[in-house]
């Protein structure tokens, strides 16, 4: 969810975040030598540890919050946690052949978090791990986007077709579209595309 906010927000946190630590470490270090550190580090002291305990309720809870409050999904962003199935189209065509591939069986794993997010995705001959993700409300449409770059590793069986590789990807949520449905694309640094589609399964 970090990555929803804009970059003035996040470096205005980020400053005044430590602000606060360097006044607490200084109020801590007062208090220890039974100096008066002054009310405004007390209050400093006061706002780091509540902030911090609601921090950790906040990344430990939200899930739960979201479940109970569930306009906090279409106006912060859903929920995609766990374990999707679906399938992925590559646009590649056998130059010998002709013929484009069949659909792949895929599975993708979302792990969510308030300050982190992470894709994993994986097929019959190989797996790919995501290194950076990015949220992305659009809401003159009222969809969601995951973007990711990511890594690909083939098994060893079939590394003398398809080599390891780079790319970058989305998953888009559509609410009006039903709640456990993902679309989405990508493109490799091979020169490759395709597309995505998976149903969210159960838990």
């Amino acid at each position: 969810m970090w990555s929803l906010l804009g970059k003035k927000a996040q470096v205005t946190i980020i400053l005044a975040a430590g602000l606060l630590a360097a006044w607490t470490i200084d109020a801590g270090y007062a208090l220890t030598l039974h100096r008066d550190p002054g009310m405004l580090k007390i209050l400093s002291l006061v706002v780091t540890v509540v902030g911090t305990i609601l921090v950790f309720v906040a990344e430990t809870c939200w899930r739960w919050i979201w479940r109970r409050v569930p306009i906090l999904g279409r106006k912060a962003f859903p929920d995609l946690n766990g374990k999707w199935a679906g399938t992925l189209t590559s646009t590649w065509v056998n130059p010998e052949t002709g013929q484009a591939l069949p659909p792949i069986p895929t599975e993708v794993t979302i792990r969510q978090r308030l300050f982190a997010t992470s894709v994993s995705l994986k097929t019959g001959e190989s797996e790919s791990h995501s290194t950076r993700c990015l949220l992305e409300r659009l809401p003159d449409i009222g969809r969601f986007r995951v973007w990711y770059s990511y890594n690909n590793d083939p098994v060893a069986q079939v590394r003398h077709r398809s080599s390891p590789h780079e790319g970058v990807a989305f998953l888009e949520f559509d609410p009006d579209a039903g709640p456990d449905r993902l679309t989405g694309r990508y493109y490799t640094a091979r020169k490759t595309t395709g597309d995505m589609e998976f149903t969210r399964q159960a838990t």
